[in-house]
Order: structure tokens, then sequence, then C-alpha cells
């Protein structure tokens, strides 16, 4: 199916950290929410429309966005999620810049 602009955002970014070493850590991470929303937008929609053809492939194009932009995240950064650290034989886990915890 291709880049056929379902997600022109995260194609974009996906694209520029490919290309780019300036693109951002937030950059990024925006593009990876806007390829798991869209994912995510469309499962619903596939829960109701199971036999929708295009739909299903919008949904396979979204989530290889989502992986791509993931992957290009975390080789550019630091690991999104615990069973992607440690590939380089180093635990690498809590490097990285972690959100503010607020407890209230």
């Amino acid at each position: 199916m291709g880049n056929n602009n379902m997600n022109p955002s995260a194609n974009r970014m996906q694209n520029n950290a490919r290309n780019s070493s300036n693109t951002s850590c937030e950059d990024l991470m925006r593009a990876i929410m806007e390829a798991d929303f869209f994912a995510q937008d469309l499962k619903l929609y596939l829960d109701t429309h199971p036999d929708d053809t295009r739909a299903v492939e919008m949904f396979r194009e979204a989530v290889r966005q989502s992986k791509a932009c993931k992957a290009a995240f975390e080789d550019s950064f630091y690991p999104l999620t615990a069973d992607s650290a440690g590939k380089d034989g180093t635990w690498d886990w809590l490097d990285g810049v972690w959100p503010p915890h607020s407890f209230g």
C-alpha cells in the first residue's frame, strides 16, 4: 500500500528521522502518538466493519508507520519499552528523559 498519505505527519517524521539527525525527540514522539492514534481509531472502526478491505489496509499501514517511527526514535534517543532495552549489550532502560511524576 505504501505511503498514501494516510497519516501525513507520521510519514513526514518517519522520513525526516531516516534522512536527518536533526529530528527532535519531541517531533518523533508526536509522530509515534499520531500513528498509534490512527491505528487505534482504525481498529475501533474495524470492530464494526471487519469486511472493509480498504480500512484493513489502512490499519496495516498505520501499524507499519508506528513501528517505523518507534524504531527511528529508539535508534536516535532511548528505548521506549523495557523489551527494547539492552539491544547493544548494555542495560539502557533508565537512559533518556522521563516525564515528571505527579502524585496528587
